[in-house]
């Protein structure tokens, strides 16, 4: 950059004067874009940061509570409502969601202190499709139980989707829809994933650390 810089100065000539503001000018326009990226980049870095500690001190407030307000919740972490949601959108996306966003009411709420109907409704919206696993590991549903509920929300045309019994996972029609679009294979070292990353969706590879993206078609 300040060789090229540089040079643009040298190839305009002239008095001493007119060089310094032909050197300014061809910095403006050779370097902000470079300092403008680099300061977007930290910024983005320092507010996921930020974020991601809001997170770790949301958990045992909602849990604690059951179901809070956008709002309240707030106002208990000294932060703004956007900031609150930013931590619950982190927490929601999350392998085991420990809360999910109930955007009708405005709330975030604990999948635990719920029917188990409504978190698998909510859970599932946010995840596409979730094994029963993960599902037991947030609302401490055996399999029958995660089953049946399924099922009844099939039954009132609540949910929309399958359910492997087999294979224990539950999937919505959106992810039944993607999967052939699924990203099986880290793109590093191509080790099978332990879960098909959806369209949209970004997952570390347990084997060699890489930060594998699934972008959505555009």
């Amino acid at each position: 950059m300040t060789y090229l810089v540089y040079r643009s100065t040298m190839d305009v000539g002239g008095t001493l004067e007119l060089m310094i503001t032909s050197g300014i000018i061809a910095w403006a326009i050779l370097g902000l874009p470079e300092l403008a990226i680099g300061l977007w980049l930290l910024i983005r870095g320092s507010r996921a940061a930020r974020v991601g500690d809001l997170a770790e001190k949301l958990i045992p407030i909602v849990q604690r509570e059951g179901r809070m307000g956008v709002d309240a919740l707030a106002r208990e972490l000294a932060v703004s409502p956007i900031d609150a949601m930013d931590a619950a959108e982190e927490l929601a996306r999350r392998r085991l969601p420990l809360v999910y966003i109930d955007r009708r009411a405005n709330e975030i709420v604990s999948p635990g202190a719920v029917s188990l109907e409504e978190s698998l409704l909510h859970l599932l919206h946010a995840q596409r499709r979730m094994t029963f696993n993960q599902i037991s590991s947030v609302t401490n549903a055996t399999d029958n139980q995660i089953v049946e509920a399924l099922e009844k929300l099939s039954q009132d045309g609540k949910f929309r989707g399958t359910i492997d019994k087999n294979s224990r996972v539950a999937f919505t029609s959106e992810a039944v829809e993607q999967l052939p679009k699924a990203l099986t294979a880290c793109k590093n070292c191509g080790a099978r994933l332990p879960f098909p990353i959806l369209p949209g969706e970004e997952e570390y590879c347990p084997y060699c650390g890489h930060f594998n993206v699934n972008r959505l078609e555009k």
